[in-house]
C-alpha cells in the first residue's frame, strides 16, 4: 500500500531552524536524575546555566542541521548493564544495555521528536496505542477485557488470542529502509539527513565493574 504523505506545511516545519522557545521547552522536559554520558554534563548542568549557553548550544544544533555534521561528543556513548530482575546474572541475555548519551544531545534528538510527534497521530493506525501523544497503551488493556467478558458471556462462540512481542526491536530496526520509509512519506532531505546524522558513526564503551572496554561501533 502506498506511505501516507505529509503536508508541504508540515515539512517545512520540521526542516526550519530550531527556535529558542524550542530549546527552552526541551530543556523543561528532560528528566532530572539521570546519569551523565561520557562528558560527565547531566542535564542539570544546562538547566542550571541554560541563560549562558541557550545561545550557544541553538547555534550548535542549527549548524548540525545545515552541515549534516555534529560534534564528535555526539557519536560517543557508555554501555552500562542492568540486570533483569529474577533472571540468572551468569547469563548476558538477561542483563539490558543501557546507553548513557551526552546531555546535549539528548536535548537536539529531543527537539526533534518532539517536531516529529505532533503530527504522528495523524499517520499512525488507531490501533497503535504506545508512545503516541493523547493515546494510552491501557486502552489496548481495556480492548482485551472487554473482548474476554463477551467472550465468557457467549460461551458458545470460539475465539483466539495471540499474543506476539519483537524481541531486541530497536536492534534490529533496518535504519536504511527507515529513511527510505521517511523519504517515501515526504519528508524533507535536511529533516532525513539531521536523523541520519545523530545515528551515523556511534560508539560506545561498554562500563563493567566501574572500568570501560574499548570503543566499539554501533
Amino acid at each position: 500500500a502506498d506511505l501516507p504523505r505529509i503536508p508541504k506545511d508540515i515539512e517545512k516545519m520540521l526542516e526550519a531552524n530550531i527556535t529558542m522557545m524550542e530549546l527552552t521547552e526541551a530543556l523543561k522536559r528532560q528528566n532530572k536524575g539521570k546519569a551523565p554520558g561520557p562528558d560527565g554534563l547531566p542535564v542539570e548542568f544546562y538547566i542550571k546555566f541554560e541563560e549562558i549557553l541557550s545561545i550557544p548550544l541553538l547555534e550548535v544544533m542549527n549548524e548540525v542541521l545545515i552541515k549534516k555534521e555534529i560534534p564528535q561528543t555526539w557519536t560517543e556513548a557508555y554501555i552500562t548493564l542492568i540486570p533483569k530482575e529474577g533472571t540468572d546474572q551468569q547469563q548476558i541475555r538477561n542483563y539490558r544495555p543501557i546507553s548513557l548519551l551526552n546531555s546535549d544531545y539528548k536535548i537536539f534528538a529531543s527537539i526533534l521528536a518532539e517536531r516529529l510527534k505532533r503530527y504522528l497521530n495523524n499517520f499512525i493506525h488507531p490501533d497503535q496505542n504506545g508512545f503516541l501523544p493523547k493515546r494510552q497503551i491501557r486502552d489496548n488493556i481495556r480492548i482485551i477485557l472487554d473482548t474476554l467478558e463477551y467472550y465468557e458471556a457467549h460461551p458458545e462462540k470460539q475465539m483466539a488470542l495471540m499474543f506476539l512481542d519483537a524481541q531486541k526491536a530497536f536492534d534490529n530496526v533496518n535504519w536504511r529502509f527507515m529513511l527510505s520509509q521517511l523519504e517515501q512519506m515526504g519528508f524533507g532531505k535536511k529533516f532525513i539527513q539531521a536523523i541520519e546524522t545523530i545515528y551515523n558513526k556511534q560508539s560506545a564503551k561498554v562500563m563493567i565493574n566501574g572500568e570501560l572496554t574499548e570503543a566499539i561501533d554501533i
